[in-house]
């Protein structure tokens, strides 16, 4: 099964997903040094969301993790409006973008872990565990998060691996990292899969900002999964070079390890908020180009076949 804000989901029951996208972000130190960062409607985020279920889309993985003021019953209330299957993320972002006072530096592998299984288990803490009272939503995490800065983890980093091994082992919950420019990506998956984490539950997020072939191929022939979100954010390169790489890798018998995604987190990003390219922008304008290049099958499978299994629980 997928678990989702509004309940499990039989995988083949997903449709087209995109599978790391932002919709809601309220507080953190992100937001407060970066005001584009801040989405807080959820008004605009059911619009946003509305066209990319009339181009059609069925389902997206929320990646805000704790810090960020999450707001799980905001997006469970986004789900419900627009139609939308929504899969929450628990876990943690760089650590850069915490206090150094923050729990995540002083708790033991064991208490991380016993957090994470709460949110997946029994529901997201509405105030994003900042204490010291939790305040559990009905909405259930179905993705946990990890990750790296430029060619950098660090101890925390491999603490915060073990805390994911464990709560993985104990909900079958699948890994979403982000990976700073494509980069750690082996040694996200050498992380994870030392904590017990295998491979094929682990989807390596902003892979394609890397868009080495040989690289990916490596990374798809150990059994991850391979996000490309940078269609249609043309300031950190133009669709040709996804297209060029999807081929490559398609080519090389990768296709059932893709996903597709635009990760749209500022509101620079949403016509909702008079930005582009918007949530639709993936359905609309990138994958007929990839249908005109004779890929469609590899579209199809990157948007439902591929997702259905890599979000599924494995338990």
């Amino acid at each position: 099964m997928i678990r989702t804000v509004t309940g499990d989901r039989d995988p083949a029951d997903l449709g087209a997903t995109m599978a790391h996208e932002h919709l809601l972000m309220t507080g953190g130190w992100p937001i407060r040094h970066e005001p584009d960062f801040r989405l807080d409607s959820v008004d605009a985020a059911v619009e946003e969301v509305e066209r990319f279920v009339q181009a059609g889309g069925a389902a997206l993985v929320e990646m805000t993790p704790l810090g960020f003021g999450r707001d799980p019953d905001g997006l469970a209330t986004i789900s419900r409006r627009s139609g939308v299957a929504i899969v929450a993320t628990t876990g943690f972002h760089k650590l850069g973008y915490y206090a150094d006072t923050h729990w995540l530096y002083r708790y033991p592998s064991e208490r991380i872990a016993d957090l994470l299984v709460a949110e997946i288990a029994e529901g997201l803490d509405r105030g994003g565990y900042e204490g010291p009272l939790v305040d559990r939503s009905p909405a259930r995490a179905g993705v946990m998060k990890l990750a790296t800065e430029y060619h950098r983890a660090g101890p925390a980093v491999e603490r915060l691996a073990e805390a994911i091994g464990l709560a993985h082992t104990r909900t079958g919950a699948p890994v979403s990292t982000h990976t700073e420019k494509g980069t750690m990506a082996h040694a996200q998956l050498d992380l994870l899969e030392a904590a017990g984490v295998a491979p094929e539950a682990v989807i390596l997020g902003h892979i394609d900002h890397n868009p080495d072939p040989g690289l990916l191929g490596e990374l798809a022939s150990r059994g991850a999964y391979l996000c490309c979100d940078m269609p249609g954010r043309i300031k950190y390169g133009p669709d040709s070079q996804t297209l060029a790489l999807l081929a490559d890798l398609d080519a090389a018998g990768h296709g059932g390890r893709i996903l597709f995604a635009g990760d749209l987190a500022r509101r620079s990003y949403w016509p909702a908020y008079g930005g582009g390219p918007g949530l639709d922008y993936l359905l609309t304008t990138f994958v007929p180009r990839l249908r005109a290049m004779g890929l469609g099958a590899l579209a199809e499978r990157a948007l439902v076949a591929n997702p259905a299994r890599a979000l599924r629980l494995r338990l």
